[in-house]
């Protein structure tokens, strides 16, 4: 072997070493980004530093190049009550978690565990938990019931009254314990100290605002509102309020 190629030999390993010393850089580099800052955006049933906790549990969650490909190839953990999220990184060191959640309108009872369902009466979750503002159902007929699967009730218009109905609640600020429902599809529900008759699903809206419009004048009482029969045509709200005696 000549000086020249030997020379040439040496200059390759050099350049090789050097390739090699520049990825172990890269890599060493990457390794150390790491997320410091982090936005939940949309979360209401947790916490953002419950949610951070859940989606950035492990070590390496918080490691920027590992959460971007994770978030490309979109795998991403499993957390109840959340349908999905998305991150979106602003720096390597900062993100946000675009939160979107169940959209559960209702929880039935079944073998000691709140079953959680969606409006088209799919069950989403299964918990001990009680949730804020979600009310229970009552009077619906079904027998085994399974996670991701609909309610095998009677008649599922009722999950079409479900919806209409919590969704009036929700819009005129009213909250309810349970909402009770009888073979015809006539609600009943719980608020305070009333029980409230709704009857079926027709002007359902409007019953609502006036329900909305009777509760503080009743702020305290106890007994059973009869709304059931409404008419648009009234000059004046008209109600049947019977109130229960300290005995009762």
């Amino acid at each position: 072997m000549d000086y020249y190629e030997q020379k040439e030999r040496e200059a390759r390993f050099l350049i090789k070493m050097g390739f090699l010393v520049i990825i172990l850089l890269l890599i060493l580099l990457l390794a150390c980004l790491r997320i410091r800052n982090i936005r939940i955006i949309g979360s209401t049933h947790y916490s953002e530093e419950q949610l951070a906790g859940m989606v950035f549990s492990e070590p390496w969650d918080t490691n920027s190049c590992w959460q971007f490909i994770k978030e490309k190839t979109g795998e991403h953990k499993v957390i109840p009550f959340v349908e999905k999220y998305d991150l979106r990184f602003e720096d390597p060191f900062s993100v946000e978690v675009i939160v979107y959640e169940k959209n559960i309108v209702g929880y039935v009872d079944y073998m000691s565990s709140h079953m959680y369902f969606d409006k088209d009466g799919i069950v989403v979750e299964s918990s001990n938990e009680q949730l804020p503002d979600i009310p229970m159902i009552r009077g619906l007929k079904f027998g085994s019931i399974s996670l991701y699967r609909e309610l095998p009730v009677e008649d599922k218009r009722v999950f079409n009254d479900i919806l209409n109905l919590t969704g009036s609640l929700s819009s005129f600020g009213i909250g309810c314990e349970n909402i009770e429902y009888d073979y015809l599809l006539n609600a009943t529900l719980s608020v305070d100290n009333l029980k409230v008759l709704l009857g079926q699903d027709t002007d359902m809206e409007m019953k609502v605002a006036l329900l909305h419009d009777i509760l503080p004048k009743l702020e305290g009482r106890k007994g059973t509102l009869d709304l059931s029969v409404f008419s648009r045509n009234a000059e004046r709200e008209s109600y049947i309020f019977k109130e229960e005696s300290a005995a009762e």
